[in-house]
């Protein structure tokens, strides 16, 4: 409940940084041995300011980040100047405001993230979608070639346009991915709070989930599991 304006410190042990709160400044010194950073800023430029603003935190090997993407979300830029090298491991929450979220492609801002982390090897993508003002942001997933990622974890996946563009480019991209893991609830385990207001369609959107799992696995012959899917139409999807 501080109003604080920036954080500064020196701490040559720190192992594991976790800041929750809005958007400041943050510059850790000689900070050599932080290898696991948590951050879950407050307001819409949650995902830019980790990406390009807080430098101290490039060497950690075990990133998580809680971020809001909305119609006022500050953008990434195409190509960030500082690389996570050491990162292997990222889960992200990230909350969507939009009232069609098929016509929203701010998420798709995570593969412009995930070029600055060449040697991710799991990704854990969260996304829960919030009603809000409409809007488009018009852009296109594009991503590099990734030679380590393996395996992905979408949980909030509903088959939304964005969410699709952002699957499918992942699974042209990730060359030694082993399985791309979704599902469609939204759980307690993750968001606080009671999540049930949020699965009651999941009957319907669950076939059309599993669906698309079948053809797109096919389309990229890469292993797509569907969690709480029917045991047959979970080895549907998986055929190939």
């Amino acid at each position: 409940g501080m109003d604080i304006q920036m954080v500064e410190f020196h701490a040559t042990d720190l192992a594991h940084f976790e800041y929750k709160g809005r958007v400041i400044p943050i510059v850790l010194h000689g900070c050599s041995k932080l290898e696991k950073a948590t951050m879950k800023f407050n307001g819409t430029k949650a995902l830019a300011h980790t990406f390009t603003a807080v430098p101290s935190i490039l060497s950690v090997k075990t990133l998580h980040l809680q971020a809001f993407i909305s119609k006022y979300a500050q953008k990434l830029p195409a190509r960030q100047q500082g690389m996570f090298l050491h990162l292997r491991h990222m889960t992200c929450q990230l909350i969507v405001n939009s009232n069609d979220p098929n016509g929203d492609n701010g998420i798709l801002q995570l593969a412009n993230c995930l070029d600055v982390a060449p040697r991710l090897e799991t990704l854990h993508l969260h996304m829960l979608c919030a009603i809000s003002s409409s809007f488009s942001s018009g852009e296109v997933a594009g991503m590099r070639r990734h030679d380590h990622l393996k395996t992905v974890f979408m949980s909030g996946f509903r088959c939304y346009k964005a969410q699709i563009e952002l699957a499918c480019c992942i699974l042209r991209n990730a060359s030694v991915l082993e399985q791309l893991i979704i599902e469609p609830r939204i759980t307690d385990k993750v968001w606080a709070g009671d999540c049930s207001e949020w699965n009651t369609d999941l009957g319907q959107i669950l076939p059309g989930v599993c669906e698309w799992a079948q053809v797109t696995s096919e389309r990229f012959r890469k292993v797509i599991s569907v969690v709480g899917a029917s045991h047959h139409t979970t080895e549907a999807s998986l055929a190939q």
